[in-house]
C-alpha cells in the first residue's frame, strides 16, 4: 500500500477524499450549531448559520467535483476508479442530508417546542456528527497507514448509526405522546422530517463506511 500512495495521483486522490470529508463534517457541524441556535437565540444568528452551511455544501460539491476530475484522469484501473467515486457519492450524501435538515430548521420555530423534543434533536444532531468525525478519521488513517486504526473506526461509524437510530424512534414515538395531541399537525410533519434527514445523514455515513470497506480491502490486497 505504501508503494502505492507514492504514486503522485493516486495519492492526491485520497487526499482529495479526505478534504472533502473534511468539508462534509463542517456541514453537519454547522447542522448541530443550527439547532442551538435555533433553540436559544434569534432569527437572524440562525440566517447566517444557515448561509454558512448553504456555502460549506457549495464547497463540498466543488471539492467532489475536482476530486471527480482528479480519479479520471488517473492511471488507476478501472474498479479503482469506481469505488473511489462511489466513496465519493456516499460522503458527499452525507453534506446533501445535512443541509436539508438546516433548510427545515430555517424555518421551523424549535425555540417554540417542548424541552423534551429540542434536547431530542440536539442529541441526534451530536451523534450524527459524531458518526461524521469517525468517518473523515477513517479516510484519513489511509494516509498514515493505520490500516487497523480505519477498521477500528469504521466499527464506530456503525455504532454511532445504530444510536442515531434509537434516538430518531424515541423522537417521533415522542409525537404520539398525548400531551403533544395539540401539537399544530404543520409542526408535526416538518419535525418527522427533520427527524428524518438528521437520521438519513447518519445513514449516508454508514453507508460511506460500507463503501470504504471496499476500497480499503482493494489498497491492503498483497501484490
Amino acid at each position: 500500500m505504501e508503494k502505492w500512495l507514492k504514486d503522485r495521483r493516486k495519492r492526491k486522490s485520497m487526499e482529495l477524499i479526505v478534504e472533502h470529508a473534511d468539508k462534509v463534517l463542517q456541514v453537519v457541524d454547522e447542522l448541530l450549531n443550527m439547532v442551538k441556535i435555533s433553540i436559544s437565540s434569534g432569527p437572524s444568528a440562525l440566517e447566517k448559520a444557515y448561509e454558512r452551511q448553504d456555502q460549506m455544501e457549495k464547497d463540498a460539491d466543488f471539492l467532489r467535483r475536482k476530486l471527480m476530475y482528479e480519479i479520471a484522469r488517473s492511471e488507476l484501473s478501472p474498479d479503482m476508479k469506481k469505488y473511489f467515486m462511489e466513496l465519493s457519492r456516499e460522503v458527499d450524501m452525507v453534506a446533501d442530508y445535512a443541509h436539508g435538515a438546516g433548510r427545515i430548521l430555517f424555518f421551523l420555530p424549535v425555540n417554540n417546542l417542548d424541552q423534551e423534543i429540542k434536547n431530542k434533536i440536539e442529541q441526534m444532531c451530536i451523534k450524527t456528527r459524531d458518526c461524521t468525525i469517525c468517518l473523515k478519521d477513517a479516510l484519513s488513517a489511509i494516509l498514515s497507514l493505520e490500516h487497523k486504526r480505519a477498521a477500528e473506526l469504521s466499527d464506530r461509524v456503525e455504532e454511532y448509526e445504530k444510536e442515531v437510530d434509537i434516538l430518531y424512534m424515541e423522537a417521533r414515538r415522542l409525537l404520539l405522546d398525548e400531551k403533544y395531541s395539540s401539537l399544530d399537525p404543520r409542526m408535526v410533519i416538518f419535525l418527522s422530517e427533520l427527524f428524518e434527514a438528521i437520521e438519513e445523514t447518519s445513514d449516508r455515513c454508514e453507508d460511506s463506511i460500507d463503501h470504504f470497506r471496499i476500497l480499503l480491502a482493494e489498497l491492503t490486497k498483497p501484490d
